[in-house]
This record gives C-alpha cells, structure tokens and sequence, in this order.
C-alpha cells in the first residue's frame, strides 16, 4: 500500500481534474492501491484448478491433487491456503512470493513433490524431532518451501547443527519461526555463526541471533 499526497489548490478552487481541494494550508493523505492484474489472475487460475481437482474434475496436475489430498490429512482445512503452500513447494515461479518472510521470496528446490516420496518424508521428520501434530501444520504454513527440502541433506543437517550450538530445543525454536528452516548449513548459517564465534560473542548471544534475528 502506497501513501499519495493530494495537490492543494488555492482555498476554495479546484484541484486537477475538478477534485476539491482541501482547506488552505491543509494537507491530506489517502491510501492508493496499485496491484498486478496478471498477478491476480494467475493467483485466482491456480485456485480455480485445485478446488476442481479436489471435485473431482480431472483439469489440475496430480502432484498438486494428491498433496491437497494429504494436507487434509494433517490438519489443513482451507483450500486457499493449501493451494498457497503447494504453490510455493511445487512451483519456481510462484505467484505467492511472500509467505511470512519478505526477505526469501523464491523456493530454489521446487518441483513437483510426491506425497510418499517427498512430503511425507518430511513431515514424519517434523513429528520424530519433537514438532506436534498440532504444530505440524503451522510450521509448514509458516514456511511452504519446507516440504520440497530433502530430509537427510537439509532438515537433519539443521537440526542438528542448532542444537549443536546450544539451542535446547530445535522444535519450539521452528515452531515460533518456521522461516528459521530457510537458513541452510552450509550455505550460509555455519558462516554466520563462525563469524560470530570468531569475534568472541558469547554462545547465548549467538543463540539469541541466530534465533530471533537472522
């Protein structure tokens, strides 16, 4: 959302275009909306084919029809929202680019997941580590891209790497902020921290960082 300023004409003249203008030395400030058609429309095509699929009308793919199907098993009852997450796990070029955190707005390990394969892989992880079942859902809503990571590449990596810092308790930690699952090891969390470690900042602190900041 953007803030205009409306132009001020002389006290009871007019503005361009024949808006009235505001009393002398009086500014006003009015929220102006500018959105993409194109986006929205792509955003209402992909919901639009999921609620069919789900309806049994053979128009959407079927990595996308069997993963709804198993969210629902897991505690997801919207469908605008389960069409948003697989979006974001299935799709490089997704029209939900925010998903809770502005400053990752693309998921370079989408693909077409497969439920056996991929997404229940990670969810049973999810469950072994301590994440309830209530809590599951939450997390992967917090951060889609989740579901299209490799369990023994990236999420044990993680987890341990976190609790091999000092964090006492992974799971809380990711379901308080399920972006934290965007850091990955080697890319550029242990940089981070060995910086940290480098410059003789205190383990609690590095914890604290790295938990609520990064």
């Amino acid at each position: 959302m953007l803030l205009g300023r409306v132009p001020v004409a002389p006290r009871g003249g007019r503005c361009a275009g024949g808006a009235v203008a505001a009393p002398q030395g009086v500014r006003r400030r009015f929220p102006v909306a500018f959105s993409s058609a194109s986006g929205r429309s792509g955003v209402k095509d992909a919901l639009g084919q999921l609620k069919q699929g789900l309806a049994g009308k053979p128009t959407v793919d079927p990595a996308y029809l069997n993963g709804a199907a198993y969210l629902k098993t897991i505690g997801f009852t919207n469908q605008a929202e389960v069409a948003r997450v697989l979006d974001i796990a299935m799709n490089p070029d997704s029209l939900f680019l925010s998903y809770g955190d502005g400053r990752r707005t693309k998921n370079a390990s989408a693909r077409k997941l497969d439920v056996d394969e991929d997404i229940r892989p990670v969810v049973d992880f999810l469950l072994s580590r301590g994440v309830s079942v209530g809590d599951v859902a939450k997390v992967i809503s917090g951060h889609p891209p989740v579901l299209s990571y490799s369990v023994p590449d990236r999420l044990e990596p993680f987890w341990d790497y976190l609790s091999g810092i000092g964090v006492a308790n992974v799971a809380q930690a990711v379901i308080n902020r399920p972006s934290l699952l965007g850091l990955e090891v080697s890319a550029n969390l242990r940089k981070i921290v060995e910086y940290l470690q480098y410059t003789e900042t205190p383990p609690e602190t590095i914890v604290k960082y790295v938990l609520e900041s990064i």
